[in-house]
């Protein structure tokens, strides 16, 4: 519902001249120049000025339109044809004194913030923060210990808000730490109560939350009293739950309904305490410190109630908002999160991460998840409280499925009991719970070193971290280190150990590729190279493996790894090594027959892979009858692609590159064949050159893609963070399940970016979304390039101090933006599409491109978006609602092109990827 503006409206009463005026100027607070102060009363307006007269007269006229009469100075009304008089006063030394208003909706309403859905696709409206200088209403001061405060509210009733509630309740009792556990709940509905009527007799206090109300505001001898006097009421009628250190304290709206019915004082005229508007927050954090509990949860008043309003803008509260996905309550729930949005936008960096919500879709079936309505909340619950940043979901979002035998509660013993049955919403709130017991510990370092992540020893770590992922970044330096065991290896194993290999092994630029062929090569036989991949060596069948091409940067030393796997090679065939081709000669026959193609590219190569082994004539076939004969095998194996022919896609390297991509099927021609092969070659090299059966040559390769899923992905962090001296003990990545490498990376960036009571996205999934592309696509190379920057940055850091983990969250978010440049320039050299685009956008000067953007905007034509989309550099959300608006970059790449976000950064990356890929594996 847009807020209305009341100069193009009906003015039926002097009151829609004041709510007018205290739109336009936000509550008094963005006064116009010259205008220093407006007095509103039933008998006429005040305007106190220190300018022009016709400065004021101007600015009325600009507000009220034809309705403002300048020479008369009064304001035409509705009703009657009335005039609503204003009067001009002239006072110099007047100085302008913002209103903070109060945190009620009345106060609330006028502030600057997003106004509507549209506004929200558009531009935030951002508060000027010069605008609250000198108040101390705004933000209240922090509790400095427990209890937590917990708040559940809904737009509309019949939503389960309640029962969220009980759950998080239950799930606290549930959790297994040992020892006292005690928690107050509040039922401060003081319309519709609901947790009251749970109540037996023998747990029915004899105060309640209309009576605490009225002893605050009218405390007969002092607050103190009045809080001593209530927490002693509520320990004589406390529930026990599984022994006597665990309690539930409920303090219900109400005794009687009459109470309610005849209600002198309420939550909001405790919030008009011009020297304290967060009382009330205050006194029930004392409440619950008297009572020993561990949380103090409020059932809050639904709908936009001045009842609920002064605990629902603290932000010091833990806000969970529930909803349905029906469009009355999404509509609602989205008008409540945008004042809270500009209220919260007022506070500083630090207390607006507090103030985060958390948004319950409740009541959801699998029909439900399916329609558009479900969407459509979703869409528009987060642009009403958004953000700038496409990594982060400023409103958390959890759910609540539909369970008939939940919706006839009728004790608190019994929601205690069955709300544990509330899916999947009782296993976030185990979570939480977990959170509010949790002891957080120093990290336990290496049993040589002091066991404490501060000073030096933080810096130190940070510092071997930092060097660990240097020398892994590329492949080609001298430290070959461990092979881990990801999908596509373990499949080379599964396929070919009876048989010899004959593949392609495609990858993205920076998969391994080049890493995973110099541990090939190493190896120098098949047995051995699957042999680090934990096959049994006695179950493999034998064959030597032969490096015919490989990347330039390798070198080719007499010594190295390249000339000592070809010199075993022949050895075990009794041959010589004389004919063996030196880099330099094999460059230069490329150049050679690149400058003058042969007939048949199959020829040449035939000819630089049989002449290395002395044969001079017939080529595989005769190869393959020398091996026979001597009843030895052998695996080609062929990498560097991209260094031998710099210029794919065009003839004659098209050519040439097509005839190697087609070496495995003439391998398996060959009768009875002694011969194996395996070509590494990036996935953008065979996108240009097989541009017509592109899809069905990836599908055909698809076990041995070099590709990393979300758990490779964190054992490579493991691994990584292993070789640095994170861990006293460690297991080898491949024995770990995902979870376990989830606990152990803790140690290495943490559960949250954040504490873990924060509403911070978990460690491991913001990564993963940060550093892949929209269709779940992950680099090794960009990982260990991340925990490079991030261990750079985190030797020098200051601040916060975080002794559970290695990178502070700050480390991480910084590393991202130097991630991202360092992958595009490397990708810019290397892939023509996208270094064809950038030059093309610089040509035409076209800057500050925002996300999600369109194909026309950025100069790209068909052909080029469809690579780029292939390659996973952009993607194309289909179903966008944003007209030609729909293209995405993800994060890994948006910061080295130089692309902002939305105003809203709409939507979030981690939406799409859940969009696209399903659920997001972490």
């Amino acid at each position: 519902m847009n807020t209305p503006h009341y100069s193009s409206m009906r003015l039926l009463t002097w009151l829609d001249v004041e709510r007018s005026l205290k739109q336009v100027t936000h509550l008094w607070n963005q006064m116009p120049v010259g205008v220093v102060a407006v007095d509103c009363f039933a008998s006429g307006m005040d305007v106190y000025y220190s300018a022009d007269e016709a400065v004021v007269d101007d600015w009325l006229q600009g507000v009220f339109g034809r309705l403002y009469s300048k020479e008369q100075r009064d304001i035409q009304l509705k009703i009657g044809s009335s005039r609503y008089p204003v009067t001009l006063i002239q006072d110099d030394a007047m100085q302008p004194a913002p209103a903070a208003g109060y945190p009620l909706w009345k106060d609330v309403v006028y502030l600057a913030g997003i106004d509507s859905q549209e506004d929200a696709d558009n531009q935030i409206a951002e508060p000027d923060a010069s605008s609250y200088a000198g108040t101390n209403k705004i933000a209240p001061e922090s509790l400095k210990t427990g209890p937590d405060l917990v708040s559940f509210h809904s737009f509309k009733g019949g939503v389960g808000r309640t029962s969220a509630l009980m759950t998080y309740v239950a799930a606290c009792f549930a959790e297994p730490t040992s020892g006292p556990k005690k928690i107050l709940v509040i039922d401060a509905d003081l319309e519709a109560p609901g947790v009251s009527f749970w109540l037996e007799t023998s747990n029915k206090p004899d105060v309640s939350f209309v009576q605490l109300l009225e002893a605050l505001h009218y405390p007969p001898t002092g607050v103190d009293d009045v809080l001593d006097y209530f927490a002693n009421e509520l320990k004589k009628t406390s529930y026990s739950v599984s022994g006597l250190e665990r309690e539930v304290f409920v303090l219900p709206a109400a005794l009687h309904l009459s109470e309610i019915q005849d209600m002198p004082v309420a939550p909001e005229h405790l919030a008009r305490n011009p020297a304290n508007p967060w009382q009330l927050t205050d006194h029930l954090h004392a409440l619950g410190q008297r009572l020993g509990v561990d949380a103090v949860f409020i059932d809050l008043r639904a709908g936009l109630s001045e009842l609920a309003s002064p605990l629902l803008f603290d932000p010091r509260i833990d806000h969970f908002f529930v909803t349905t996905v029906a469009p009355q309550s999404v509509f609602g729930m989205a008008e409540v999160l945008r004042r809270l949005y500009a209220y919260n936008s007022r506070l500083d960096e630090t207390m607006q991460e507090r103030a985060r919500p958390t948004v319950i879709l409740s009541l959801l079936t699998d029909e439900l998840r399916k329609m558009e309505h479900y969407q459509n909340a979703r869409e528009l619950l987060g642009a009403a409280y958004p953000t700038s940043d496409p990594l982060v979901q400023q409103i958390q979002w959890l759910e609540a499925d539909f369970n008939n035998s939940l919706m006839s509660i009728g004790s608190l013993e019994e929601a205690l009991r069955r709300l544990k049955e509330s899916t999947p919403l009782f296993a976030d709130a185990m979570d939480w719970a977990q959170a509010l017991y949790a002891v957080q510990t120093a990290l336990p370092l290496d049993s040589t070193k002091p066991h404490a992540l501060e000073g030096p020893n933080r810096q130190q770590l940070a510092n071997e971290l930092h060097e660990v992922c240097k020398k892994a970044a590329f492949a080609e330096g001298s430290d070959l280190g461990h092979l881990l065991a990801i999908e596509p290896l373990l499949n080379l194993g599964k396929h070919f150990a009876k048989e010899l290999p004959a593949t392609l092994m495609i990858g993205a630029k920076g998969a391994g590729k080049t890493f995973t062929f110099r541990q090939l090569v190493h190896s120098e036989n098949w047995p051995a190279f699957l042999a680090k991949l934990g096959f049994e060596p006695a179950d493999t069948l034998d064959a030597s493996v032969f490096p015919v091409l490989w990347s330039t940067n390798i070198g080719h030393d007499s010594d190295g790894e390249i000339r000592m796997a070809q010199a075993h090679a022949l050895q075990e065939l009794s041959l010589p090594d004389s004919d063996l081709f030196a880099a330099s000669h094999l460059d230069r026959q490329i150049k050679t027959k690149l400058q003058t193609p042969p007939s048949h590219w199959d020829d040449f190569w035939d000819e630089v892979i049989t002449r290395q082994f002395g044969v001079q004539s017939g080529g595989l076939d005769a190869l393959n009858n020398l091996l026979r004969a001597q009843n030895k095998r052998l695996v080609l194996a062929f990498d560097g692609i991209e260094d031998a022919f710099t210029e794919a896609g065009k003839e004659p390297a098209n050519a040439a590159i097509e005839s190697l991509l087609k070496l495995p099927n003439r391998i398996k021609e060959l009768a009875d064949s002694h011969l194996g092969v395996i070509v590494f070659v990036r996935v953008d090299y065979v996108q240009d050159v097989v541009r017509q059966n592109f899809a069905q040559m990836l599908s055909r390769y698809e076990p041995f893609r070099l590709h990393w899923n979300a758990e490779s992905f964190l054992r490579l962090a493991y691994m990584l963070s292993c070789q640095t001296g994170l861990y006293q003990q460690h297991k080898p990545a491949e024995a770990l399940g995902l979870e376990e490498l989830k606990r152990e990376l803790e140690r290495l960036w943490g559960k949250k970016l954040g504490s873990e009571k924060s509403k911070e996205a978990l460690s491991a999934r913001w990564v993963y979304a940060a550093l892949c592309d929209l269709k779940g696509n992950v680099q090794a190379r960009d990982l260990v390039r991340f925990l490079k920057f991030a261990a750079e940055i985190e030797k020098g850091r200051t601040g916060q101090s975080w002794n559970d983990r290695l990178l502070a969250p700050e480390s991480m978010r910084k590393a991202i933006s130097f991630c991202s440049s360092e992958k595009v320039d490397e990708a810019k050299a290397e892939i023509s599409v996208l270094r064809n685009w950038v030059d093309d956008m610089e040509a035409q000067s076209l800057r500050n491109i925002k996300v999600p953007f369109s194909a026309e905007q950025v100069g790209l034509d068909s052909k080029a978006l469809k690579s780029l989309k292939d390659l996973g550099v952009i993607y194309e959300d289909m179903d966008s609602k944003h007209a030609d608006d729909r293209l995405y970059v993800p994060e890994i790449y948006r910061y080295g092109l130089g692309f902002e976000t939305s105003a809203t950064g709409r939507p979030r990356t981690q939406a799409l990827l859940k969009k696209n890929i399903g659920t997001i594996p972490l």
